[in-house]
């Protein structure tokens, strides 16, 4: 099957992919050695700061207005870029730093505040926070009669911490901008200030847009935990790099305003170079995941099973195996907003030879439909079982 198989439309090899890979090596050495040993005291501090936070708006909860939350927040700190860019333009220092510090402690506070009024709505049992993909969730009883689709619930689900990350970077990388021009120096200390705050703009834009991207086409379906495989790689977990990255940034540029301490923080700027990268490669991973086509096409559970498996990766390939590949079904296939290819005449058992030859990186399927496999696939754990807990785990060799 494979020597008569055609191209895969999907090519993994870049001409400058090994730049790349040199670049990620680099990087994740970085993390390894200098990021997370930093990551511990970091939690320790935050951790604290969490817990004597939370519990002044326990004692507070009777004063607290409904109208104070998280994204009351997140406007209004970012609304402090404007008298922050008229006192850096008028020559000011100290008045724009401590309004960089307290944007940042207000990008905590935000996240604090989120997770209290959830707190308080689980405990006033109108939590609504919840997306109605299968039978078990659906009561009539408590369900209304207009349904949301999974595309808006999972918009609403996710806005708040959407709206957080942009608003970080409408804040931040205006006052970048402006401090591309206040180095008063030349010579290779105006060349590394140049280097590190456009390189941070350009990272945290192209972050901004892969956002917008996300947020605008998500699947509706959240993503399945992966257990017993490491996809990140890495030595620093993806929450931690953007918590620390965050920190660098805004201390850092927040001495950068200082004249008598911009060496400092152009120093500390650096330091969330490598992880502003990472941030964007993680958001950007190319990996290309199949399904094979089992049962009606149109079923939810089916539809349900590609929006995870797209979610896992960048690309879905759904094959549909020979005799059942008819037109409709193959139309029916292709008009799924989560599928990228549709592969017609799949072959009934699926080897790893199969999808080295298609480009896939990985199998995915249900643990009550699992497809005939070879052992080799199971050995090399490229295919992903995702069960009823909505977890994926690689299928073990003993299952075939």
């Amino acid at each position: 099957m494979c020597s008569r198989m055609e191209a895969s439309p999907i090519n993994n090899k870049s001409a400058i992919q090994p730049i790349f890979d040199t670049i990620n090596r680099v990087v994740e050495f970085y993390m390894k050695c200098v990021i997370k040993p930093a990551v511990g005291f970091h939690e320790v501090f935050y951790s604290w700061l969490n817990t004597t936070i939370r519990n002044g708006l326990d004692a507070s909860s009777d004063y607290i207005p409904e109208w104070f939350t998280a994204n009351f927040i997140t406007y209004l700190r970012t609304l402090f870029v404007i008298p922050c860019l008229l006192l850096l333009a008028q020559g000011y220092h100290v008045l724009p730093s401590i309004i960089v510090l307290s944007v940042d402690f207000g990008d905590f506070l935000d996240g604090v505040v989120a997770r209290y009024w959830m707190d308080k709505r689980k405990a006033r049992g109108d939590d609504k926070e919840r997306c109605i993909s299968n039978e078990t969730d659906f009561d009539k009883a408590t369900t209304p009669q207009f349904l949301s689709s999974w595309s808006l619930d999972y918009r609403d689900r996710t806005y708040g911490g959407f709206i957080d990350a942009i608003c970080d970077k409408l804040f931040v990388a205006p006052c970048w901008i402006v401090l591309l021009s206040t180095v008063e120096t030349s010579g290779f200390t105006k060349l590394f200030h140049f280097l590190i705050l456009m390189s941070l703009i350009c990272t945290e834009t192209a972050s901004a847009f892969v956002r917008f991207k996300a947020f605008y086409q998500g699947s509706g379906i959240a993503v399945p935990k992966v257990e017993g495989l490491n996809f990140s790689n890495s030595a620093v977990k993806a929450d931690h790099i953007g918590k620390v990255k965050q920190t660098f940034e805004m201390v850092g540029t927040a001495l950068l305003i200082l004249p008598q301490f911009s060496t400092i923080g152009l120093g500390v700027l650096s330091l969330s170079v490598p992880l502003a990268y990472e941030s964007v490669r993680r958001k950007v991973v190319d990996r290309v995941m199949y399904v094979h086509a089992m049962g009606n096409v149109g079923d939810y559970k089916t539809q349900r099973l590609w929006k995870q498996a797209k979610g896992l990766g960048s690309h879905l390939i759904v094959g549909v195996p020979s005799g059942d590949d008819s037109v409709s079904t193959l139309l029916n296939v292709s008009a799924s907003d989560s599928v990228d290819y549709v592969m017609r005449s799949a072959p009934k058992k699926i080897s790893l030879e199969f999808l080295d030859a298609i480009g896939a990186d990985y199998m995915v399927c249900l643990s009550t439909s699992t497809p005939i496999i070879t052992k080799d696939v199971a050995i090399a754990q490229r295919c992903l079982v995702i069960g009823d807990d909505f977890v994926a785990r690689p299928m073990e060799a003993k299952e075939q």
